[in-house]
């Protein structure tokens, strides 16, 4: 099964019902979600995910979207010192970087983020991509 990163901002698009100037970006991430419970990914969460997204919603609110999915469908990890301390060396952009190390432990084939941007310096180790794109 392709293993699948999803970055914090695509829940928030998701439970904010964003959009950006010309589309919505909450109908992309419906459209990632739902190529999970179609089969087609496992999805990745890391604590980190869940740490970011307090920022925003009670916890509580993440873990019963995830709880809605099928057993084996989500895949929970948890970091680690060693990948804080990976992340630091890997680049300056320490909260992404965490979230690349954290998917590279999972062996995820895809990051998927709406900041294309601020993950391109890490594309060399992990394909990045938009939720429209898978």
């Amino acid at each position: 099964m392709i293993k699948i990163y999803v970055d914090t901002n695509v829940y928030l698009d998701l439970l904010q019902g964003r959009s950006s100037k010309f589309q919505s970006l909450a109908d992309f991430a419906v459209f990632t979600f739902n190529q999970v419970r179609e089969g087609k990914y496992q999805l990745v969460v890391s604590d980190w995910v869940i740490e970011e997204f307090r920022k925003y919603f009670d916890e509580k609110i993440i873990n019963k979207f995830l709880s809605d999915f099928k057993d084996g469908q989500v895949v929970r990890i948890i970091r680690t010192k060693e990948d804080e301390q990976k992340a630091r060396k890997l680049s300056r952009n320490y909260t992404d970087a965490l979230h690349v190390i954290l998917a590279l432990k999972e062996n995820c084939l895809y990051l998927v983020t709406q900041n294309t941007k601020d993950f391109a310096e890490f594309g060399h180790l992990i394909e990045i991509t938009l939720p429209e794109s898978l």
